[in-house]
């Protein structure tokens, strides 16, 4: 039989399933498998078309960026202040060590 493992489940809820199942006379993990089977068997095909329906009718991930984003823009243009670029470069940690296997004229 497969199992399933919950995460993060809050302490008031598992309080809640232990709670169940002792006024149903079973243990916390029967009263979920029997949660889980009672809710299986009352959805309908019809109830999962609908619900299909309405994950359809929502807004794919571009739309949802383009919505978070939409107040930057002004007539058009990007409002978005960006700092003064750096004319100064990092040194290359890698050049001191390449200018010497250079120079070594024995292979390794």
């Amino acid at each position: 039989m497969p199992t399933v493992t919950v995460r993060n489940l809050d302490e008031d809820t598992k309080r809640g399933l232990q709670q169940l199942g002792a006024l149903h006379g079973r243990s916390m993990e029967a009263e979920i498998r029997a949660i889980l089977a009672a809710a299986v068997r009352t959805t309908t095909a019809e109830d999962l078309r609908a619900t299909s329906a309405a994950d359809s009718n929502r807004p794919g991930l571009a739309e949802r960026i383009h919505q978070r984003f939409v107040d930057l823009h002004l007539d058009g243009e990007l409002v978005i202040e960006l700092p003064d670029r750096t004319t100064t470069t990092r040194p290359n940690p890698f050049d001191d060590a390449a200018s010497a296997d250079a120079d070594d004229p024995a292979p390794r």
